[in-house]
Formats: C-alpha cells, structure tokens, sequence
C-alpha cells in the first residue's frame, strides 16, 4: 500500500470525506483527489498537517511502526545479531552507538512504494512542492554561472545595504557570500513570491527558514548577466516573516554528497551545507532516499548539528587561553562574560559577543559570528525574560566604541526574539 493509499484508507476509517480531510489539513481538495485518481504521494511538507488530522505519527503514516514478533526473527536480524555476537568489546560498542543514532534521527524507509519506473511519477507530485522543489533547483544552478552579478544599489527599505555593512565588518565578499548561500538552499526553506517577478525570466524567493527571513530575487532578462539582488529582513517589509520547524518534522532536501547507504534500504548518511550566520556549515545527517532528486530528513537532526557547532565553540571559548585586552571593560558586570565560565546564559552570550570582536581575521569573525547566531536561536526564555536579558546586554555594551556592536546587539536580539 502507497502512502497516499493508506491516507484514503485511514480517511474512510475515520468517516473523513474528501473535502472535510482538506478542509482540516489546508490541503487543496484537488491536490488530495489527485493522490488518489493519478496514485501520487503528498510531498513532505504536508506530513505534518495530515498527520495531525489522521491523529498518527509520521512513521505510523510512512509505514515504519508495524511490529515483528519477538520471537520470530527475520534473516536480516538474524544476520545482525550473528555479526554483533562476533564483533571484539570495543566494536560492539561503536554499533550499539550507531544503532542508537540511526533510531534517533532516521526518517521512516518505507516510501519505496512511491517509486515508478517513469522517473515524473516517482516525485511525490504536490503543485507547491514541486514549485520550491524547481525553485531551489534553479538557484543552485544559477549561483554556479560565471555570469552572476550583484545589484548593489539601495533598496527602497534600504535593508540590503544594512546587510551589506555588516558583511564588510565579517570580511566577507558580498557576492561570494549570495553565491555560496544560494548554491545550497534548500526546498522546505523558500517560497515564492510571484508578486515580485516583474520579468518573464525572474524569479523571486523568501527564505523563511534562515531565522533572519531573507528576500532573495534574480533577473535574467538583461543579456546573458543574472542579477542577483538580497537582502534580510526582520522588522517589516517583504521579508518579515519567520517560521519555525517542528523538531519532528520532515523536510525534503537535495544532498551535496552521499556518505553511506544501507545495503537493502532506502536508508542513508548524507553531507549537507547549511548556512547561519553568514557561513555554510557541512553537516552529516541520517537521511530516507524519497525520489530520484532528495531525501528525507528530521528537522532535528539538522538542529541538533548545528547546535553541537556553537557548543562546541562556546566551550572552546572557556578553556582556551584567549586574549580580551581589547575588550572595554566599564565595570565588573562586564567582566561577568569570561569569569562566570557558562553558569548562565547572559554570560555566554556575552563572550560570545567579546570572542566576535576581538578576532583579527576574517574567517574567525565568520565562524563566531554564525555561533551567536545559532545559541540565540536556540535559547528559549519567557518574553520577561528575554527582555530583560537584552536590556541587561544592551548595558553592559553601552560604553563600547566598536561601530558595529549596535548592529551585533540587533543581531542578538532578531535571534532572540523570534
């Protein structure tokens, strides 16, 4: 049975017609006809939503909660438990840790079923999917041209030219920056905005996933040039929103490489380049081959990646012997950042802020940077707390004289409160 079969399947169970079941998820009724007259699949943004009306999990849904017996074993387990029994102490180890990261973060195998012999009927068919899906493909593309220009000119917000001074405080080339953002986005991350596409041949992306929501539009109507124009946004304007995934939630993305496959499976170890901050990081997730372009992956997974890039960097920040001579001090709540050694979160997020400004090289300011920018993602505070937290940073770096401190704060705060 094919995922979009057991949805029907589960809609006739549960007494759901056609047009309550799109009612309730926000799926087009057309879109939810066509799973069934054309035997097509949902694409993996719509999991959520189906999931929650059918009241299941994901993997109840994909087909990977049907139990075995426990005292029938298949040849496969069979031929599991031999090697295990086989392995030296230290070996049995590492399996057992890698079984354990497999159950964790693996998304459910069972979407084989979607696979057809025409290549156009093994893409889990949904408009808008496929639409982010050629999006992203086209970006990719785009960003790889020799070709690709920046429009530098000011914005009617004058928000990229905010953006822009912020690059050239991190060292970083404005255009080598889009180009590397966009050689690697992603599909879940962008929507399109067909009111921005004043040319046949431009398009014009919102990325909402990049925390800072990020206004991306590209014009290949002039020659052969391809005019890139990029900005970020987070107080008003086209890019103001800013949405936020579910831990659980699966999310269809292109692999920059394939690590490892499990023989006999759909299942896989894949390479990704994920951007915060200002710089891409390489990331190795569990990932569930879902057509012939991408896979699926949790969104936890790529959460928990990068939150293990800035724990890292923060406890290298309290063990290393680094040199704040730089810092202004004002008073000895300024001195808080670097001797409380991590006991609260204004004191991390203080060094960190320290840690960016004394970097002498570019590269360094990148990397401390984009780990400020993944901690203030991921701390969560009430609001009073929050506020009081900024409020208490906003003092403490009242007295310095670095002219982008106030831009840095601002950039603490978006992630903050978001």
């Amino acid at each position: 049975m094919t995922v979009g079969e057991y949805i029907f399947a589960l809609m006739k169970d549960r007494g759901l017609s056609q047009k309550e079941f799109a009612r309730q998820t926000g799926i087009a009724e057309s879109t939810v006809s066509d799973w069934k007259r054309k035997g097509l699949n949902p694409g993996a943004d719509k999991l959520p939503a189906i999931c929650r009306v059918l009241n299941i999990s994901a993997d109840t849904l994909l087909g990977m909660e049907t139990p075995i017996p426990d005292h029938v074993l298949s040849p496969d387990q069979n031929l599991l438990l031999e090697t295990y029994r086989q392995l030296p102490p230290d070996l049995k180890k590492r399996l057992i840790a890698y079984l354990t990261q497999l159950q964790e973060d693996i998304t459910p195998s069972a979407v084989t079923d979607t696979m057809r012999s025409d290549p156009s009927e093994s893409l889990p068919v949904d408009q808008e999917f496929l639409i982010k899906k050629n999006l992203a493909r086209r970006l990719r593309r785009l960003a790889r041209l020799d070709r690709l220009q920046l429009d530098e000119s000011e914005h009617a917000s004058g928000l990229n030219l905010h953006l822009f001074k912020y690059l050239d405080f991190l060292g970083l080339d404005k255009l080598t920056f889009i180009r590397e953002y966009l050689s690697h986005i992603q599909p879940y991350m962008i929507t399109e905005m067909k009111s921005q596409e004043k040319f046949d041949n431009a398009v014009c992306v919102l990325d909402e996933y990049y925390r800072i929501s990020v206004y991306i539009k590209a014009d290949a109507t002039k020659g052969e040039e391809i005019i890139v124009s990029f900005h970020e946004n987070h107080k008003g304007g086209i890019a103001k929103r800013n949405l936020q995934l579910n831990r659980d939630e699966y999310v269809y993305v292109f692999a920059d490489s394939v690590g490892s496959h499990v023989i006999g499976t759909e299942q896989y170890s894949i390479n990704l380049f994920i951007m915060r901050g200002v710089r891409n990081f390489p990331l190795s997730v569990a990932a569930v081959k879902y057509d012939d372009d991408g896979f699926l992956v949790r969104a936890s997974a790529i959460s928990n990646a990068l939150v293990d890039i800035s724990n890292r960097y923060l406890e290298d920040l309290y063990t290393s012997d680094l040199d704040f001579s730089e810092i202004e001090l004002f008073s000895s709540l300024q001195q808080l950042s670097f001797t409380s050694f991590g006991n609260d979160i204004f004191s991390n997020i203080s060094l960190l802020i320290d840690s960016l400004l004394i970097q002498k090289d570019a590269t360094s300011r990148q990397v401390a940077d984009a780990a400020l920018c993944i901690y203030c993602s991921n701390v969560e505070l009430l609001e009073n707390d929050k506020t009081e937290l900024l409020n208490t940073l906003k003092a403490r770096f009242r007295v310095n004289s670095v002219k982008m401190l106030p831009q840095i704060i601002e950039r603490v705060e978006v992630h903050l409160t978001f």
